[in-house]
C-alpha cells in the first residue's frame, strides 16, 4: 500500500459534469517515470479496457463490477425484448447488491442520456469506493484513470457527435436494406 503520494496529491479533481483536464493518453504519459514498470503495465491494461488482465485487486474488482453492470443491463434489456439473457451474460467474481440497484434504476429512465448518466454515476461510485482501499497508492492512480476515461467519454457526448452517429446508423440501415432488396427509406 502507498507509494505514489506525490502523484496522487497532484491529480486534479474530476467531475462528470466538467470537461477532462487532459486525455487518458496524456495521463498515461504523466505516469511514465513515476509508476514502476509493473504498475505502469497495470495502468496500460486498464486504459486499454482490459482490466481483467490486471494483477491488482483494483483491476480485478473493477473488471468484475464492469461485468456485473453489463450483465444487469443485458438482463434488463432482454426482459424488455422478451428474450433470454443467458447467452449474453459473463461470469464474474463478487456481487454488489447496491450496484445492481443503481444500474436497474439508471436503465429505468426514459431518456437514453439519463440512462448513460446513471450508469456512469454507478461506475464512478464503485471506483471511488475502490480507491479508498489504498488512497495514496496504485488503487488511487487506477481509480483516477477510470474516472478520467468516464469524464472523457461523457465530454464526447455532444449534439454534433450524436448527429454524426445518427447519420452513420441511418446510412448503415439504408445499405443493409438495399443489399437485402428492401425498398429505399427515401
Amino acid at each position: 500500500m502507498g507509494g505514489y503520494n506525490y502523484l496522487v496529491s497532484s491529480l486534479p479533481t474530476l467531475s462528470l459534469d466538467a470537461p477532462p483536464p487532459f486525455t487518458p493518453e496524456e495521463f498515461r504519459f504523466q505516469c511514465q517515470g513515476v509508476l514502476n514498470k509493473s504498475d505502469l503495465a497495470e495502468l496500460d491494461c486498464l486504459l486499454a479496457g482490459r482490466a481483467e488482465e490486471g494483477r491488482s485487486a483494483f483491476s480485478q474488482a473493477w473488471a468484475a463490477a464492469d461485468t456485473q453492470i453489463r450483465n444487469t443491463a443485458a438482463k434488463t434489456r432482454a426482459g424488455r425484448l422478451g428474450i433470454e439473457a443467458k447467452p449474453f451474460l459473463r461470469s464474474h467474481r463478487g456481487y454488489a447488491v447496491w450496484l445492481d440497484k443503481e444500474v436497474t434504476d439508471a436503465l429505468a429512465k426514459a431518456n437514453p442520456m439519463d440512462r448513460e448518466i446513471g450508469l456512469d454515476g454507478a461506475r464512478w461510485k464503485f471506483v471511488e469506493d475502490l480507491a479508498q482501499r489504498d488512497a495514496r497508492g496504485l488503487s488511487a492512480v487506477l481509480a483516477f484513470a477510470v474516472k478520467l476515461m468516464l469524464v472523457a467519454r461523457r465530454a464526447a457526448f455532444t449534439e454534433e457527435a450524436g448527429g454524426a452517429r445518427l447519420e452513420e446508423l441511418v446510412s448503415q440501415l439504408e445499405q443493409n436494406a438495399a443489399s437485402s432488396g428492401a425498398a429505399s427509406f427515401t
